[in-house]
């Protein structure tokens, strides 16, 4: 068995490639929903085998590039399929680029895990049999994870520490480590299985890796059996979840049905209950705010509820919070005339009897999505007519100060639009504007571009990290995903989810305690992670 093992972990050229794309896809399993994450790990072990094997080429770094490479590109073209529904929404023009994006973002990213098993196979040549090899390994890989969640804005979708669902014991680590402690975690286990796989003697980094995973097990169990939620008073959500497939929304035909939905669904039973609705990003396409029919309809709908919501002690005027694209003109500093900046924008509304409605600051989203709604290069790009897939504007203009609007009557929130929750420490730099600590996220995206695939179920997955991380309630509003409330100990306490339509009338469960993680663990991990890297080369020359 151990021989047979051997040959196929030999294997070279084009099939070798394969099966280790192979490896990469089947390790996916262990990502949202399927959480499958012995699978993962198996996969990763087997990674450090092939890249092992990359000593008996004739040139050994360039294996251990073309593995890693392998691997990751197998990886991300499965955990990133979900990508190419987005071009099919947008229209038939944009399909053709389809199979092209997909394939070049997962080339793209698989570079880093190519850099990673370069790396690693120059590090392990100082002794090819040593234990040092798992610590290497798992170092190694860490960086590159890291990077990969930081360079050129970052991208650290499904980092191998999403493998442990939300909410569950294991995860709840995470309010000290973050999702990167649990990612050098994996990395570890995976290690510590290739040594035993390689040598059956070397039983003792897999009991250390079990009795680690053990220990988090029990205390994510105590910290969940304390939990306890506590609500803010006065304040009842109404999260407005309609069922309208993307491609309607560029259909203008539907645009008026598409508008009367998200108005029905916001008014039904007991509206007249709740101090705050909210509609996800991607509600209603376009400049939402400039439609003054569409406006005159919301604050008619606002103005004209039934009162019995203050008489049952509701004091707080009704609130309106969504997200819109918004224009704003921008003199050019070269040639002196104004052009127009577009921003992905979240406000408040607040409607009061007798006044004029009060529209907040705006929020303008920091992090926006490569070809989503900026394309790489700018003019260049745009002059040879590619635009991005969520408007036929020109690119959208980045938010630069961060700053959230302070929503009426409700605690300091900090704002997240779409997948800028995807991004563990975010929280930090989306602050309200009196520089409170935030006391919730709103997390208002649009999930419809991406069907009935595994896209929108791991998206929910990594916004319930980021309640653990921070300890703070998420709340999430999405077109076409999965809406709901999720508790500061990322447990989804309510929610709706594909295919569905309707409301959520909920309350806000108030943050608890800071979490440890919030003291810019992840740059401490790093460190950790650089400083065992260094032990371990050193340790594995002095041996031999």
């Amino acid at each position: 068995m151990q021989e047979q093992l051997a040959r196929v972990l030999a294997v070279d050229g084009f099939r070798g490639f394969i099966l280790t794309m192979l490896l990469g896809a089947l390790s996916v399993l262990g990502h949202a929903p399927f959480y499958l994450w012995l699978i993962t790990i198996i996969c990763f072990a087997f990674l450090m085998l092939r890249l092992d094997g990359a000593h008996e080429q004739a040139r050994p770094l360039r294996a251990g590039f073309w593995r890693g490479f392998a691997f990751a590109l197998g990886y991300f073209l499965a955990g990133l399929y979900w990508i190419g529904s987005a071009f099919i929404a947008r229209g038939p023009e944009f399909v053709p680029f389809m199979p092209f994006a997909i394939f070049l973002l997962a080339a793209g990213l698989a570079v880093f895990w190519g850099v990673g098993g370069f790396v690693y196979v120059r590090l392990s040549q100082i002794g090819k049999t040593s234990i040092w090899r798992a610590g290497i390994f798992a170092s190694v890989f860490f960086i590159v994870e890291f990077l990969r969640g930081h360079i050129l804005s970052g991208f650290p979708w499904n980092l191998p520490g999403y493998i442990f669902a939300a909410g569950k014991p294991i995860s709840q680590i995470a309010s000290i480590v973050g999702i990167y402690g649990l990612t050098a975690l994996v990395f570890v286990l995976s290690a510590s299985i290739a040594l035993l796989i390689e040598r059956k003697q070397q039983w003792l980094p897999i009991a250390l890796s079990s009795a680690v995973i053990a220990a988090c097990f029990g205390y994510g169990a105590l910290r969940l059996s304390r939990a306890d939620i506590q609500y803010v008073e006065g304040v009842k959500l109404r999260i407005v979840h309609a069922n309208i497939p993307q491609r309607d929304k560029f259909d203008p035909n539907k645009y008026v049905s598409t508008a009367n939905t998200y108005l029905q669904l916001s008014r039904s039973a007991g509206f007249e209950d709740v101090t705050h609705i909210i509609w996800p990003e991607g509600a209603i396409p376009g400049l939402m705010l400039e439609d003054q029919g569409l406006m005159a309809a919301i604050e008619n709908m606002f103005l004209s509820r039934n009162e019995q919501g203050f008489d049952q002690g509701i004091k707080t005027p009704p609130v309106f919070i969504t997200q819109t694209l918004r224009a704003e003109p921008k003199p050019d500093s070269k040639s002196g005339s104004k052009n127009t900046a577009y921003y992905n924008a979240a406000v408040a509304i607040t409607y009061k009897d007798g006044q004029a409605p009060v529209i907040s600051s705006f929020y303008d989203k920091q992090k926006l999505v490569p070809f989503g709604e900026f394309i790489p290069g700018g003019g260049l790009m745009e002059s040879i007519g590619l635009h991005s897939l969520s408007t036929a504007l020109e690119s959208m203009s980045p938010g630069q100060s961060g700053a959230v609007p302070n929503l009426p009557s409700l605690p300091p929130v900090s704002m997240q639009i779409c997948y800028e929750i995807i991004f563990p420490g975010f929280t930090s730099r989306s602050l309200p504007q009196n520089g409170e600590s935030p006391s919730w996220i709103l997390n208002l995206s649009n999930d419809s571009w991406y069907g009935n695939s595994t896209g929108p179920r791991q998206h929910i997955n990594q916004a319930r990290y980021r309640a653990i991380e921070e300890g703070l309630p998420v709340i999430r509003a999405t077109s076409g995903g999965i809406s709901g409330v999720i508790d500061a100990y990322g447990r989804q306490i309510n929610r709706l989810g594909l295919g569905e339509q309707g409301v959520i009338d909920a309350l806000l469960p108030r943050p608890i305690a800071a979490t440890v993680y919030k003291l810019r663990v992840n740059y401490i991990i790093l460190l950790l992670i650089i400083f065992l890297l260094i032990v371990c080369v050193v340790g594995m020359h002095k041996r031999n």
